[in-house]
């Protein structure tokens, strides 16, 4: 895992975390007003029932209060249209919860406090008495024409504005229609969302901030571990190139002593083998240190042909053909160097595992974000192979790590000096993953109609 990964899961860990707080404060903010929400309207409902109960009026403090109870139940079966069970479960729940009751005329305040019209309707919805007492704003004109809108809507209870509505059935016949004006109440719940919101934003700031220090530590002993593997492969190369060139140096002595032999011969192959691994390790550890500032406007096609081109030879040799399309010019914010070796790497793997006659192609075309880049070439054997592994380090199809058959043959033809045509180290292809991704880059392979696809995208 490169240094960018680390950054890049740290990243998305914050984004989630920050979303995860945030979703879960709206939820339990959006809960709390909806419940204050619930429990204004059950007071207000409460509050027009129990004027209803008395016609319209409301007793002064201290006066009765009529048959409030049997009102209630007579009433309980005719408001508001809806399933009355839950409402008055939920109603119940909210008494408990908010501690509202039977409080209503027990205090001086509620008396003048409650502001409302009451419109008396007789049986032939004609107007009977307009009570305005509590309310200064509105004439009687104006009350008679809010209460004949109450009493065409579908529900006897609801809301329309500041004001909430009640209708209820008078015992002497007739329909009366309560208006409440619970404007206090409204905009208190409002100065509270609001509250809320901002509240809401301010925790989410300084929670994204606290996570994106804390993080830091989260991911430090990651950082540590993958400082510390780059250090141990860059040392361990470091070290491991002094006894290599004592053994060549050694073995090459030998020889100008007693003269070549298969073993010396293979000797000397396998510490180029070893040499060319180094290098390998080394050209990864590079890659993944690779950072942004490095990313420049490059002409990519210049890179990719000329690259190209010095393959063709290694390609004829093998009875291979070599076959590119490649625009004459194609910028685009990359690494010239870094192109040079991911085309070498992925020209090379594709003439070493191509079909005996196969033909191998280079592709570079401009697409509508940067551009793509394709090498192909024939291979029969594809078919079942596990592409998913491919860039995984040191693996090979064909190719097991422990001795095997297979691995004694191919030394066997080393020893007689024969070339086996795809010998490698399993490691080219994880490079060329580091490379693309440290152009900010992305690689894929695929099979199709016996073809071996690489493709490139930046």
């Amino acid at each position: 895992m490169t240094e960018h990964e680390i950054k890049r899961i740290r990243n998305r860990f914050i984004t989630a975390s920050t979303l995860t707080l945030f979703c879960v404060m709206m939820i339990m903010g959006g809960m709390i007003y909806l419940f204050s929400t619930i429990a204004i309207r059950n007071e207000a409902h409460q509050i027009m029932r129990y004027i209803a109960e008395n016609d319209g009026d409301l007793p002064e403090p201290g006066t009765s209060q009529g048959n409030s109870e049997e009102a209630h139940d007579s009433d309980a079966d005719a408001e508001d249209g809806h399933d009355n069970s839950f409402s008055e479960t939920m109603e119940w729940s909210l008494q408990s919860i908010f501690g509202m009751g039977d409080f209503f005329g027990e205090t001086p305040d509620f008396y003048y406090t409650t502001r409302y019209f009451a419109v008396l309707f007789d049986e032939d919805e004609s107007v009977s008495v307009i009570k305005t007492s509590h309310i200064a704003y509105l004439d009687e004109e104006q009350a008679e024409k809010y209460a004949r809108i109450a009493l065409d809507r579908p529900f006897r209870f609801g809301n329309f504005g500041r004001y909430y509505y009640y209708c209820a059935d008078r015992e002497e016949g007739g329909t009366i229609v309560i208006y409440l004006d619970r404007t206090e109440q409204l905009s208190m719940m409002r100065r509270v969302l609001i509250s809320a919101l901002s509240i809401l934003g301010f925790g989410t700031i300084l929670s994204f901030f606290i996570m994106r220090l804390l993080s830091k530590g989260f991911v430090r002993t990651e950082m540590e571990n993958m400082e510390k593997q780059k250090q141990f492969i860059t040392n361990a190369s470091h070290e491991l190139k002094t006894p290599l060139a004592v053994i060549k140096a050694n073995t090459e002595m030998q020889e100008l002593m007693d003269g070549e032999s298969e073993w010396s011969q293979s000797t000397l192959r396998q510490v180029d083998r070893m040499t060319g691994l180094i290098g390998n390790l080394v050209q990864i550890v590079r890659a993944q240190e690779m950072t942004d500032g490095e990313l420049t406007q490059t002409d990519i096609a210049a890179a990719v042909s000329e690259t190209a081109d010095s393959f063709a030879p290694v390609a004829a040799s093998e009875g291979k053909k070599l076959e590119m399309t490649v625009p004459d010019s194609l910028v685009i914010k990359s690494n010239d160097s870094s192109m040079r070796q991911l085309t070498s790497l992925l020209v090379d793997n594709a003439i070493k595992y191509c079909d005996d006659g196969g033909t191998i192609r280079v592709e570079l075309a401009r697409s509508r974000k940067g551009a793509v880049f394709t090498v192909s070439n024939d291979y029969a054997e594809g078919e079942n192979a596990d592409y998913s592994r491919f860039f995984e380090r040191f693996y090979r199809k064909d190719e097991a790590h422990t001795i095997s058959a297979g691995t004694v043959a191919a030394l066997s033809a080393e020893s007689s000096g024969k070339r086996t045509n795809r010998s490698g180290y399993g490691i080219g292809l994880s490079i060329a993953e580091s490379l693309v991704k440290s152009m900010k880059g992305s690689i894929s392979v695929s099979w199709n109609t016996g073809r071996i696809h690489f493709i490139c995208k930046f």
